[in-house]
């Protein structure tokens, strides 16, 4: 039913909002690939995606997930990792430089390769959970 897909991407969601304002540049600047001036402020951005992926766990553990609020809820993170993504994958394939664009203007994403990758695969969580249909229901079925 997605839910231990959800707890990840909580889990995950709330490590990178809160790991901006507690470690130094350049790891600050990974989870939002958006450079020093806006590392830090992003994490609140980081912080909704947290709390919408907790409230699809919680709707996952009491089988409501065909509710209307978190079909829109799971739409909305969807859209927002899907988005992230999107981004990345157009800086790697050429906006912005391509990779000699990624080495001047984001090179702190580059000099933590590790983080970087791990923020990608907890955005990739979160738009596989929300993707993935959830299973029927007992109330959906009578």
């Amino acid at each position: 039913d997605g839910r231990s897909l959800y707890a990840l991407a909580t889990m995950g969601f709330l490590w990178f909002t809160v790991m901006p304002n507690l470690v130094a540049f350049p790891l600050a600047t990974v989870p939002t690939i958006l450079g020093k001036r806006l590392s830090r402020a992003a994490s609140a951005w980081t912080f909704l995606s947290a709390t919408t992926a907790y409230i699809l766990k919680d709707g996952a553990e009491r089988g409501r997930l065909h509710a209307s609020t978190f079909r829109t809820l799971r739409r909305g993170l969807a859209a927002a990792s899907g988005a992230h993504l999107f981004v990345v994958a157009l800086k790697l394939c050429g906006a912005d430089g391509g990779m000699a664009g990624l080495r001047a203007y984001y090179p702190a994403a580059l000099s933590c390769p590790k983080a970087s990758f791990l923020s990608l695969c907890v955005h990739a969580l979160a738009l596989f959970a929300c993707l993935t249909p959830p299973p029927k229901s007992e109330a959906a079925e009578t």
